[in-house]
C-alpha cells in the first residue's frame, strides 16, 4: 500500500470515528475556542458549533473562570495533555452532567488540543450510592454486632441474633447443630477449604455466596478465626452481607464494557474481543466475519413517531439481532442505529450465509411499538477475515463500506471486495 492510499485508509477510519463513536470529541483552537466537535458532542451536551462565539467560548463549564481556562491553553501550548479525570458540565437545557474528560496537546496548525467528554452520569449515581452503601455500612458495623458463629467440630455451637437473621432464621435453635459452610455456595468445596484454611491464618476477608434457609441468594464477606470458646479451640466465623456492594460493583463493571440501552458490549469491549478472535483465527487457520448492520429510514422513524419510539426500536432490534445469530458471535452497538457482529468459528462461506439470511428474514417482520404497527428493512456490509483484512480496523472499515454499498438499495446485504 502506497502512503496516498494509506493516508486515504487512516482518514477514512479517523472519520469513521468521529462520526460514530459515543464520546463526545472536539478541538481547540489557539485562542481557546471551539474549532470543531463530533456529533456526539451535540448527542451528548446540546451545544452546537453556532453557540460557540467569541463571548461564550465554552458555554458548558459550569465553574471554570477565564483565569483557569488560560492556565489550560498554557498547559497545551507547553505539549502537556491532561489525562481522565471526572469533572461537571452544564447541557444547553442547564441540567448538569458528570463528564469523563480529557484533553490532548496537538499543536498542529489551528488545533492546539483535542478534547474528549464520556457522559459518566448514570456511573457516577451508581458510585455515589455505593459510597452511601458503605458509609452507611460502616455505621452500622460500629453500632451493632456482625453475625457470628462459632462452630465446634462441625457444628454450630454459638450463634448471635444479627446471625440468626443473616441465615434467614427464626431463632437460634434453627441454627445450633449444623455446619455454617452448608450454606457457602462453591463450585469447588477444596478450593473453598483451602481459602478458609488461608483466612484463619492470616484474618483475610472471602467472599462468597451464601444460600439462606428460605433460598435467597446474598453475597457474603467472611472471616475465620481460630479462638476459645468455652476452654475450647473452635472456630469463630463472622459474616456481613455484601450484597448490595457487589451488584453496584458488577453494574459499574457492566457500564464500563456495554451500551446501556440495549445491553450489548460497546465499541470498546467489541475490539478487545475481536482482536482476540483474529489471533486465534490466525493461529488455527479459520475464517471470521464482520457484519455491519443499521437500520433503513431511522431517522425518519425517530424523528417523526419520537425518541421514545426510536429507542424502543433499538431494543427490539437488539433482541431481535440476539435471537438469530450463535450463541458465541459477539454483538455491538457503535451508536445510533449502527451494529457490529462477529460472526466467529467458520470454515467456509456458507456458515456466514446461514447467519446472514437468518438476519435478513428477521429484519422483514414488523415491530409492534405502543400499538403500531412498524415496517423497516436493514442494508448489511459483510467482511471477512482474512481475505478483507488482518486486523479489527481495516475488517470493521470494510464491512462499513459494503454497507454504505449495501444502502444504495436498502434491505439488502453486500460482502467486501477490492472493487467496492
Amino acid at each position: 500500500m502506497n502512503f496516498n492510499n494509506q493516508q486515504e485508509v487512516e482518514n477514512n477510519v479517523l472519520e469513521l470515528v468521529w462520526n460514530n463513536t459515543n464520546d463526545a470529541i472536539f478541538t481547540i483552537g489557539y485562542d481557546g475556542r471551539i474549532l470543531s466537535a463530533n456529533p456526539s458532542f451535540t448527542s451528548i451536551l446540546g451545544w452546537e458549533q453556532v453557540d460557540f462565539t467569541e463571548v461564550n467560548c465554552f458555554p458548558f463549564f459550569t465553574n471554570m473562570t477565564p483565569e483557569e481556562h488560560e492556565q489550560q491553553l498554557s498547559l497545551f501550548k507547553q505539549g502537556q495533555d491532561i489525562p481522565y479525570y471526572v469533572t461537571k458540565r452544564k447541557r444547553k437545557d442547564g441540567k448538569v452532567l458528570d463528564i469523563l474528560a480529557s484533553y490532548r496537546a496537538i499543536n498542529n496548525g489551528e488545533v492546539l488540543a483535542v478534547g474528549m467528554y464520556k457522559d459518566f452520569t448514570e456511573q457516577m449515581s451508581i458510585q455515589r450510592k455505593l459510597q452511601a452503601s458503605e458509609d452507611c455500612y460502616r455505621n452500622l458495623v460500629e453500632f451493632i454486632p456482625d453475625a457470628i458463629f462459632v462452630e465446634n467440630n462441625g457444628k454450630i455451637v454459638f450463634v448471635n441474633s444479627p446471625g440468626v437473621h443473616l441465615v434467614g432464621a427464626l431463632s437460634a435453635k434453627d441454627v445450633l447443630g449444623q455446619s455454617i459452610w452448608q450454606y457457602i455456595i462453591t463450585d469447588d468445596q477444596a478450593e473453598f477449604e483451602r481459602k478458609v484454611l488461608q483466612a484463619k491464618k492470616t484474618n483475610e476477608p472471602i467472599v462468597e455466596q451464601f444460600k439462606r434457609l428460605d433460598g435467597k441468594i446474598i453475597w457474603a464477606e467472611i472471616i475465620a478465626m481460630s479462638i476459645f470458646f468455652e476452654g475450647e479451640s473452635v472456630i469463630q466465623v463472622l459474616l456481613r452481607d455484601v450484597t448490595l456492594k457487589k451488584n453496584y460493583e458488577e453494574q459499574l463493571e457492566f457500564l464500563a464494557f456495554h451500551d446501556p440501552l440495549t445491553g450489548l458490549t460497546n465499541r470498546r469491549a467489541f475490539t478487545d474481543l475481536m482482536i482476540k478472535s483474529i489471533d486465534e483465527a490466525r493461529i488455527h487457520e479459520r475464517m471470521l466475519a464482520i457484519l455491519y448492520i443499521d437500520i433503513d429510514k431511522f431517522k425518519e422513524i425517530n424523528d417523526s413517531l419520537g425518541h421514545d419510539i426510536g429507542d424502543e426500536l433499538l431494543k427490539q432490534f437488539a433482541k431481535r439481532l440476539k435471537e438469530h445469530v450463535r450463541e458465541q458471535d459477539i454483538l455491538c452497538r457503535v451508536g445510533g442505529d449502527e451494529f457490529l457482529v462477529l460472526i466467529d468459528g467458520i470454515k467456509e462461506r456458507k456458515d456466514i450465509l446461514d447467519v446472514v439470511d437468518r438476519l435478513h428474514t428477521a429484519f422483514q417482520v414488523p415491530y409492534h411499538i405502543n400499538g403500531m404497527k412498524i415496517l423497516t428493512t436493514s442494508s448489511i456490509g459483510i467482511s471477512c477475515f482474512p481475505d478483507n483484512g488482518n486486523d479489527s480496523k481495516s475488517l470493521i472499515l470494510h464491512a462499513d463500506r459494503a454497507l454504505y454499498k449495501a444502502k444504495e438499495k436498502r434491505n439488502h446485504f453486500v460482502f467486501y471486495n477490492g472493487n467496492i
